[in-house]
């Protein structure tokens, strides 16, 4: 009996569970739910851009709610979705748009947008307007554009080494013959400065640098061409920079684990740094020494080069029960306003065009040759628009390539990448 008593129980409470996941959770319409994520720096600005919206509007209250960004982000928000206690506007970016975007759970903005006099879809760079569409719908409003194609660098140690500073023409040779000269290491092989190191192994970036594609088409991708022909090329050229001519550190070798490759540059142990604008802030804080930007270098002779982009924008829920007050909010924090504050930073690159081309992000302030990355930001492509690419990394890229990037590998890097290319193409397109 006790346990038919206990079952019983248990039956009733997961189906109040169940009910309460059913439920649209009942909300003040003058409350807007505000997910996004961000650093130190971001969290400052965009928590006062929410009073700021508040003080504009007496009554309303924007309810910020962080999360950390990646996976996790996107499998919080569907889970969110599913239970019908999603946030009213939230950070979206290239990397999660799809999946987010199956079923109806956000709001096409495109008629929000045409109602508006002062802000125009035309005003924002074409490329982003095209990545956050889905067929006619807008799905997100873009809030900036990143080129993943800045390398930071210590002038000291340029000065230092009597090397002339790079220039945005330069090529991979360049870097590397500089990356070279800018290592040191002791008669035991341990550095105490290294010439180059990126954020991540962004491969990717060096496949578009050399003129290369990852996949055939970035829209609607039937085929994986990590493995051959230029792309290799790009990824191989950085495994040379890391395995044979050792100016990047392994993470056995980075003394500043806690803070990466970023550590190192910021520390004065590394002359080279490869990374986004977003970096700024905190940069502009450095007294030890002087620094500058550069354009990510390209391939000699490369045909069609071009940058990987990065981006965030912001989203509403298509259900939201106050849809004029978080239209009002998306487009503060994605109109003019909210991007000149987050520009005036250093944050970001403005996805206005207008204002990307402005004194407002055009300061004059350190770094003084951010304004290459109007350049970077006409010439780049955003990581394939399909689920598929982001399974392919984590389940295929990933696991198979993680091994050539580490100390000691032994293999051969390009039958690594080919490996990929054909289990990625077997698995998710049934070809070879």
């Amino acid at each position: 009996m006790k346990n038919q008593a206990f079952k019983l129980v248990l039956a009733i409470l997961l189906a109040n569970v169940m009910l309460a996941g059913c439920v649209k959770h009942k909300q003040d319409p003058n409350t807007i739910r505000f997910r996004y994520w961000g650093d130190l720096e971001e969290i400052r600005i965009l928590e006062q851009l929410c009073k700021d919206f508040e003080a504009a509007h007496p009554g309303v209250h924007v309810k910020p709610e962080r999360k950390e960004s990646g996976p996790a982000y996107s499998d919080i928000l569907l889970q969110e979705f599913a239970a019908k206690r999603a946030p009213d506007v939230m950070f979206v970016s290239p990397d999660n748009l799809e999946i987010l975007t199956e079923g109806a759970k956000l709001a096409d903005l495109n008629p929000w947008l045409e109602k508006e006099k002062d802000l125009k879809a035309a005003d924002y760079y074409d490329i982003l307007i095209q990545r956050y569409s889905v067929g006619d719908k807008l799905m997100a409003l873009p809030r900036d554009i990143a080129p993943i194609a800045v390398i930071y660098y210590n002038k000291d140690l340029f000065d230092a080494a009597h090397l002339p500073y790079p220039k945005d023409t330069w090529h991979w040779e360049d870097l590397e013959a500089a990356a070279i000269k800018l290592t040191h290491r002791d008669d035991k092989g341990l550095a105490s400065q290294y010439g180059f190191a990126d954020e991540w192994a962004a491969t990717d970036v060096w496949a578009l640098s050399a003129g290369g594609k990852i996949v055939d088409d970035y829209v609607h991708p039937t085929r994986f061409n990590v493995g051959s022909g230029l792309a290799a090329e790009g990824a191989l050229f950085r495994w040379k920079l890391l395995q044979k001519d050792k100016v990047m550190p392994f993470s056995s070798e980075n003394r500043s684990a806690l803070a990466g490759n970023l550590g190192l540059f910021l520390n004065g142990k590394l002359a080279m740094f490869h990374s986004g604008i977003w970096h700024t802030p905190e940069f502009r804080r450095i007294s030890a020494f002087h620094w500058d930007v550069v354009r990510f270098p390209t391939k000699k002779g490369a045909v069609d080069p071009h940058f990987l982009l990065a981006s965030a924008a912001y989203a509403m829920r298509s259900d939201v029960a106050n849809p004029e007050l978080c239209w009002q909010l998306l487009k503060f924090m994605s109109g003019p306003q909210g991007q000149s504050r987050l520009v005036e930073t250093g944050l970001v690159q403005p996805a206005l065009k207008a204002l990307a081309n402005s004194p407002v992000f055009l300061d004059g302030k350190d770094p003084k040759n951010k304004g290459m990355l109007i350049y970077a930001a006409e010439h780049g492509y955003f990581t394939p628009a399909s689920n598929i690419w982001a399974e392919f990394v984590r389940s295929v890229w990933t696991p198979v390539t993680d091994p050539m990037w580490i100390n000691g590998f032994k293999g051969d890097p390009a039958a690594v990448l080919k490996e990929a290319e054909t289990k990625g193409n077997q698995k998710y397109f049934g070809s070879k």
